[in-house]
């Protein structure tokens, strides 16, 4: 259609059934790494919300509402995004063990974070979804804050690889 952009896995306009009859500007990106960890450790801890706060640094607390966290499990969360104060509730809309879980918000706005792990070279390939709305939140800036979130949000992701690396390995 003349005047659309084609998607391109980062902040361009895209269809959205929310919009009715053409395009809604979104913001979606994907990041990864590997992790010399196996899986399941790497799984069990990016997976546990209560750890967030030790690996992304925006992240003030995450609470769920029940342990373990599962399909169904609510979750709280206090940070920091580009000088706001955000509470965010939350939602473990998916939860595979070792392979797979999504998170969806809709406060501040509609956001969903889906982590996929898999074995790789004798470790663990991380690879985070990210797809939100900001809308009003951000709207006039979405391009903006779409490269500013992938940067950060990549960084968390070292973080936590750094933190899984330098942890002795557990004797089998």
């Amino acid at each position: 259609m003349p005047g659309q952009r084609a998607y391109d896995g980062n902040a361009l306009a895209r269809p959205c059934s929310r919009h009715q009859g053409g395009l809604k500007p979104m913001v979606k990106f994907e990041i990864s790494t590997h992790i010399n960890r196996p899986v399941a450790e790497v799984f069990k801890y990016m997976a546990d919300p209560t750890k967030l706060p030790e690996w992304n640094s925006i992240v003030e607390e995450a609470t769920p509402s029940e342990t373990p966290v599962r399909a169904g499990t609510k979750v709280q969360t206090r940070a920091r995004f580009l000088g706001r104060k955000i509470e965010s509730p939350s939602v473990v809309s998916e939860y595979e063990l070792n392979k797979r879980f999504t998170q969806k918000s809709e406060k501040p706005f509609p956001l969903a974070i889906s982590n996929t792990f898999e074995s790789e070279g004798g470790g663990t390939k991380v690879v985070a979804v990210f797809d939100g709305d900001p809308g009003g939140f951000f709207k006039l800036g979405e391009p903006i804050l779409a490269r500013i979130a992938k940067k950060q949000f990549q960084a968390q992701l070292e973080t936590a690889k750094e933190l899984l690396e330098a942890q002795v390995p557990a004797e089998r």
